[in-house]
């Protein structure tokens, strides 16, 4: 099974946060292993560079992006119309990054790796914590 990763899964994951879900600390450790893919929205990478920059968390970016490049589990997935075209379908979702994540979720038919209690509740996607 695949799956696609929001900001605070990434993120929680690579700074071993405890406030990561054990689901989602399990698929991302089957990932390291080559047993899951985890598919990585850019704009979750574009999110991680941001909340890095401004509350100067303890992680190098380049290094997070390099492995990404570098992984055959951790997919890079970039915006595209397609994705645009499903997020003009998603007026439900308030927050535009949340909508462009699970855009990319329903076209890829992966499971969201999420706390988001609005996604959650939407049922739009399956999701994993």
């Amino acid at each position: 099974m695949d799956y696609v990763t929001d900001t605070h899964g990434l993120i929680w994951y690579l700074t071993e946060d405890k406030r990561l879900g054990k689901n989602a600390f399990l698929v991302f450790s089957k990932a390291d292993k080559g047993d899951a893919i985890v598919i990585v929205p850019t704009i979750v990478l574009a999110e991680i560079i941001y909340i890095c920059e401004r509350k100067r968390k303890d992680l190098e970016i380049k290094s997070i992006v390099d492995k990404i490049k570098n992984s055959t589990n951790y997919l890079p997935y970039s915006l595209n119309m397609d994705i645009i075209d499903k997020v003009i379908t998603l007026k439900e979702i308030s927050d535009m990054h949340d909508r462009i994540i699970i855009a990319i979720s329903l076209i890829s038919g992966a499971t969201l790796i999420s706390k988001d209690e609005e996604i959650i509740k939407s049922k739009i996607v399956r999701t994993i914590w």
